[in-house]
């Protein structure tokens, strides 16, 4: 791979490119009034540019190809263009006014990038203003309420995405281009990434194993990296946001700077919060720390643009086991001590705890020869968890988890607007055990697939197809114990050792049709394929984090999914409404349960057996999403989201099936005069409805349904020629007492949070700016 690597950019460095520009002016459709301040983005360079007070904007030192440029301006509906470089160096944009931004541009759903609209695949994008100022404790809870989208909690910092009733390995999430890699099949293992480090989300539901390979037959969660500053300036950035629930401070700076096309960026980030407060109590050790570093250094040139990465994450939980005083019902700690009041609201984690450290490198890179475009995106990982249980040095559970990722994609767009996309992907992967508990063994994993698609876009249809094939081996390693319990080469055996090996086809297929200026219509028929992984194939011991005993099944067969996913849309002056509907089978479905109420005694105490199992599985529902908006200040934002999971080979449901659960908002956007402080001040107030849960395997227990009210207000605020974003919001007003279905203290009788009011602050400020005629 890296031989091919050296010999790519060789032939890259040794061809002369051609510097060409674009420019026009960005004007109001009806009026022909300039709009000043308008931004002007293209996703496959990562960069973009602001039209001046005449509404002009200008592009330097672009490569002689096609590109998709997306305009976007406050109040008004977003325009995408492709744009063939060539024959084109000046190009107007009428924006028309709009309630809400029709067309959103996206990268996940193709090789390169393509309109909603043209996407056959759902596909959800999240700004980062939505994620900077919904209260959340993570990144995954920050986008939760995205119809389809649910998250599994435990505590205060972990959560997990579940997309359409599928989570853990069935849901891929990428950050910087790579997919991230660390114990993804662990309950309370949660997404190592600084929230404050995405400027955009896109949420791709349905299997995308085409792009993406094995556990992409979810989804994906697709987190994308700022733009980069403007030639020839230095800027940075400072946000700090306070909860009162659990009194979390978390704050961030980040600097950044773009010197003659030579980019760079760093950003260090830190969280910490104390425990939580659900309505009857403060939750004894639901407190964490969290410290994010990153940074960024990068060229962006007439040929494309080439970004080197660097991440970590550092982070100690509080591991909840919910043990409590038999004859009060208040929380004990390890030697069945009473905790308390001051230590339930301590900031300091508590035994047991857990301490993660996820370091990461990538190297993004796109390369533009005219109509031809290569992606190369190469990354290394190291995950290290250690999970302490009853001393604070020395860890009980300690697994290492080193990754190297490739994916390397050609794409082509063909006179007729017909669209190639192929490539590889692959990864490799290593675990160590480090510690004196074990619950998965030592493994090595290898995968790789390559594929092919293509694309034919007409006025108002776009249709395309592809396949792909991937094949994947897994070498788990055995292990004995002596007497001792040290590691030996004969004993008590521990982890039997076994050698496995998958191979699959999967494809999707599909079509878009704008009907009209008001419907338009998808329908995509995806298959996805996901090997076993190896807590499903080899686990064998006690999860501390989870208070169970789980057992893995070396015999499990591949799971494989055929899903039918169909959406409508109609967009009105006043109203939009869209529905999408789907129906997801797939065979030899893995998931774990607690069969006849198995347990196992372990040095003492006894633990629910749960074992892996597997069975032909459905999956079928639907979303719907109603915006009313009567007059442009006004919005009222509906959602419903509704998902039934059955094993068809037994007949029960399928566990950890989010509620059917329906989200309300009533938003007035206020008006305000070119002279004011205030841009774009705003007040909402929402609601959620979660009904009953009352289907749920047998070793589940039912949820009651509840009620939540949320309230926000907020503004960007004008000082000197910066503008502050300013936001309070507040969660459950109504201090609901209820569990989530998908909390994983549910089973310990522990509820989820009591209200609280979140308070932030969004700074940016330039260092330096040099007049520039352009990007």
């Amino acid at each position: 791979m890296w031989l091919l690597l050296a010999v790519f950019l060789i032939v890259i460095s040794s061809t002369v490119f051609s510097q060409v520009s674009l420019s026009g002016k960005v004007t109001d459709y009806e009026t022909g009034e300039s709009l000043p301040g308008a931004t002007l983005f293209i996703p496959d360079l990562k960069t973009g540019v602001s039209s001046d007070i005449n509404g002009i904007y200008r592009f330097t030192a672009l490569p002689r190809g096609t590109l998709l440029i997306q305009v976007s301006y406050v109040g008004y509906g977003a325009q995408s263009t492709l744009v063939d470089l060539r024959k084109i160096s000046n190009l107007d944009f009428r924006l028309s006014e709009k309630a809400i931004e029709a067309q959103e541009v996206v990268i996940t759903g193709s090789g390169i990038s393509t309109d909603n609209s043209r996407s056959s695949i759902t596909i959800t994008p999240i700004r980062k203003a939505e994620l900077l100022t919904t209260p959340s404790t993570n990144i995954i809870a920050a986008i939760s309420s995205v119809p389809g989208l649910s998250e599994i909690t435990t505590g205060g910092d972990i959560s997990k995405p579940v997309i359409r009733g599928l989570s853990y390995n069935h849901v891929v999430t990428l950050n910087e281009g790579v997919r991230q890699e660390g114990q993804q099949w662990g309950d309370e293992h949660g997404v190592e990434i600084d929230q404050f480090s995405a400027d955009r989300i896109e949420v791709l539901k349905g299997p995308a194993s085409l792009f993406y390979g094995s556990d992409a037959m979810g989804g994906v969660i697709n987190i994308l990296e700022p733009i980069h500053a403007p030639l020839n300036t230095i800027r940075g950035e400072a946000a700090s946001q306070f909860a009162t629930n659990n009194m979390m401070t978390n704050s961030t700076v980040m600097l950044e700077g773009n010197q003659q096309g030579f980019t760079w960026r760093a950003r260090v980030s830190y969280k910490n919060a104390a425990s939580y407060k659900s309505p009857p109590e403060y939750v004894y050790n639901s407190c964490f720390n969290e410290l994010n570093y990153s940074a960024m250094i990068g060229l962006n040139r007439k040929w494309g643009y080439s970004h080197l990465h660097f991440s970590r994450y550092d982070a100690t939980i509080g591991m909840i086991d919910g043990t409590r005083d038999s004859t009060n019902g208040q929380f004990v700690n390890l030697n069945g001590e009473i905790v308390s009041t001051a230590l339930t609201k301590s900031r300091v984690p508590d035994l047991p705890f857990q301490h993660v450290m996820h370091n990461k490198v990538t190297s993004v890179s796109n390369f533009i020869i005219g109509r031809s475009q290569v992606r190369l995106n190469l990354g290394y990982q190291d995950n290290d968890r250690q999970e302490f249980a009853t001393d604070n040095h020395e860890p009980s559970l300690w697994m290492n988890l080193n990754t190297w990722t490739y994916d390397m994609k050609y794409t082509h767009l063909f006179t007729g607007d017909v669209e190639l996309v192929t490539g590889i992907g692959g990864m490799t992967q290593s675990n160590a055990n480090k510690g004196s508990e074990y619950l998965i063994p030592a493994y090595q994993l290898s995968n790789g697939g390559a594929f092919v698609y293509l694309k034919k876009s007409w006025n108002k249809w776009t249709v395309n197809a592809g396949v792909r094939y991937d094949v994947s081996w897994l070498n788990g390693k055995s292990l004995y114990l002596d007497s001792l319990g040290n590691p030996s080469i004969k004993g008590d055996t521990v982890f039997a050792g076994f050698k496995n090996s998958f191979g699959a086809f999967s494809g999707s297929s599909g079509f878009t049709f704008a009907a009209s200026k008001v419907f338009n219509f998808k329908l995509n028929v995806g298959s996805g394929f996901r090997a076993p992984n190896i807590a499903e194939l080899g686990s064998n011991g006690v999860h501390e984090g989870t208070d169970r005993y789980e057992i893995g099944n070396p015999l499990l067969k591949p799971e494989h999914s055929i899903q039918i996913d169909g959406e409508i849309t109609g967009n009105w002056s006043w109203l939009r409404v869209t529905f999408n509907g789907y129906y997801n089978y797939i065979s030899n479905y893995i998931y774990q349960r607690n069969i006849n109420l198995e347990t196992v005694t372990k040095d003492g105490q006894n633990y629910r057996v749960y074992r892996f199992v597997q069975g032909n599985s459905v999956l079928k529902g639907f979303e719907l999403e109603i915006d009313i908006h009567p007059i442009d200040q006004l919005h009222f934002e509906n959602s419903l989201d509704f998902v039934v999971g059955t094993n068809e080979t037994t007949g029960t449901p399928l566990p950890l099936i989010p509620a059917l659960h329906t989200v309300h908002k009533l938003r007035w956007n206020f008006t305000t005069g070119k002279q004011s402080v205030f841009s774009e001040p705003y007040v909402e107030i929402g609601g959620q409805i979660h009904l009953a849960q009352d289907r749920i395997d047998t070793f589940e227990t039912t949820t009651p349904g509840y009620f939540m009210l949320d309230a926000s207000a907020g503004t960007k605020l004008r000082v000197a020629k910066q503008y502050w974003t300013l936001f309070i919001s507040g969660s459950n007003l109504t201090n609901t007492k209820y569990f989530d279905h998908l909390s994983r203290l549910k089973e310990l009788g522990i509820y989820n949070p009591g209200w609280g009011i979140t308070v932030g602050v969004v700074v940016p400020f330039g260092i330096y700016e040099k007049d520039s005629p352009g990007n």
